[in-house]
């Protein structure tokens, strides 16, 4: 009789309980680090290139392009949702409705009510190059991208945070994504992508940072840190504006530190919050209230400390905590593949076609062509291929061309073609430079893009 070997149950347990955290954390709590995405955000993205309208379409019929790649549909909504909410920092979808607002709290409109699409901008920093990018099985047996071909990870956009299970809380900053562009082109300007240039991207937060820069250098170094920051506030006039807030301060905690000055009826505090935060506080009239000592009041209650925490995870492991530097590798390496698999394509596909018309034109010039009208299929296949040296699928194509097309002029398409095939042979070997001008066409994208609203984070 066979023994059955002996198991420790709570040896048993504890592996089965880190097997469980490895799952749910890698894609759902953790992003991929070759593109900054958790799975949901990726197979949204993905369905929407691949399935939706260019024209803006209910919420519903959004999510329903990505319910073929993702195993829990109840929150494909949610993720579209946040792509869209107008409190990012970059405008991904082209909206039509009410979308929310995060940053003050404003929930999204019922999904019968709003609608939209990928924008143009998210399709040219997340999308470009999908087809060519390395594919997988995924979770529900379709095939589905192993992560988004993006110039610049998703989570650095917006930030991200996650509470997995049995492993580290996730956070992950925003980052400033004119100078993380700048950084990135530096890195391929020395064709390394495991260069370090020494001027780091600055965080894009939208308040005042307390700490100093070395310690913000240690979160992208290390993957680990925390910062002190402290609203924008202005007193002046003996009234009080805030126009900034720390992400976990909200216009209820303001409110609730000068509480006993409104119940006075000392203190008049207004929230004209619309595109952008604005709350102002302003004394009654004819009422006795140090306005001076409120303004050091909130400045004090409403700094806080933020802890990031940046984890990422690839085929093989989860890497937690990750340096910024870790995940730039891993983005350009995985991009700078899904393009030379690009060019490579392509190259092949206009070389063949500058065979079939070589053969075409000599075809012509030999006046074999009249030799051809006179075979039958087969037998004009096998005259091709034994004449020009040729496979059957270039000889098939030659034949499959109307007679219009046999004897007209090629002479111009075949120097177009020449020059075509030269330019993308080029490309592809200097990739680093190819993928420098794809980096400064975005960011004249993402520069016009924010222009408007965006604020430099300051260290104070």
């Amino acid at each position: 009789m066979k023994q059955v070997p002996v198991v420790d149950s709570l040896e048993m347990a504890r592996n089965n309980y880190l097997e469980y955290s490895k799952y749910v954390s890698q894609g759902r709590a953790y992003p991929q680090i070759y593109d900054g995405c958790k799975s949901s955000y990726k197979r949204v993205v993905y369905g929407m290139w691949k399935d939706a309208p260019r024209s803006k379409i209910k919420l519903a019929k959004l999510a329903a392009c990505a319910l073929p790649y993702h195993p829990h549909p109840t929150s494909i909504s949610g993720v579209i949702i946040q792509l869209g909410d107008n409190g990012n920092k970059l405008k991904l979808m082209d909206t039509q409705g009410n979308w929310g607002d995060s940053s003050k709290g404003i929930q999204a409109s019922a999904e019968r009510y709003i609608g939209g699409r990928l924008s143009d901008l998210a399709l040219d920093l997340l999308c470009d190059s999908m087809e060519y990018c390395r594919y997988i099985t995924g979770e529900i047996d379709e095939q589905e991208p192993l992560a988004l071909p993006t110039l610049i990870p998703l989570c650095f956009i917006n930030g991200y945070q996650g509470i997995p299970s049995g492993l580290p809380k996730l956070n992950i900053p925003c980052i400033n994504l004119v100078e993380l562009i700048d950084y990135y082109i530096e890195v391929l300007k020395q064709k390394d992508t495991s260069f370090e240039p020494a001027k780091l991207p600055s965080p894009n937060l939208g308040v005042e940072v307390v700490s100093s820069w070395a310690e913000w250098e240690t979160i992208l170094k290390t993957g680990k840190g925390s910062l002190r920051v402290r609203p924008i506030m202005e007193f002046k006039d003996n009234k009080i504006t805030i126009t900034e807030l720390p992400s976990s301060k909200t216009f209820e905690h303001v409110r609730k530190i000068v509480e006993k000055e409104i119940l006075a009826d000392k203190l008049d505090v207004i929230d004209e919050s619309t595109d952008t935060t604005l709350i102002v506080i302003e004394k009654v009239f004819k009422k006795q209230c140090d306005m001076k000592e409120i303004y050091d009041r909130l400045l004090k209650k409403l700094e806080c400390s933020e802890s990031y925490n940046m984890a990422f995870f690839d085929e093989n492991k989860i890497y937690v905590p990750c340096s910024f530097q870790k995940v730039v590798k891993a983005n350009l390496d995985y991009l700078i593949e899904t393009h030379q698999n690009r060019l490579k394509h392509q190259i092949n596909d206009l070389t063949r076609k500058l065979e079939i018309l070589n053969i075409i034109e000599k075809l012509k010039s030999t006046n074999n062509i009249q030799t051809l009208f006179s075979l039958d299929y087969s037998a004009a296949c096998s005259f091709i291929e034994t004449t020009f040296k040729c496979d059957n699928d270039i000889a098939t194509k030659v034949l499959q061309k109307p007679i219009s097309y046999l004897t007209k002029e090629h002479l111009n398409e075949i120097k177009q073609l020449k020059q075509n095939i030269t330019k993308l042979k080029n490309d592809n070997k200097d990739i680093y430079s190819f993928l420098i001008t794809k980096y400064t066409d975005i960011r004249a994208k993402i520069s016009d893009a924010i222009k408007d609203t965006f604020k430099p984070t300051k260290f104070v």
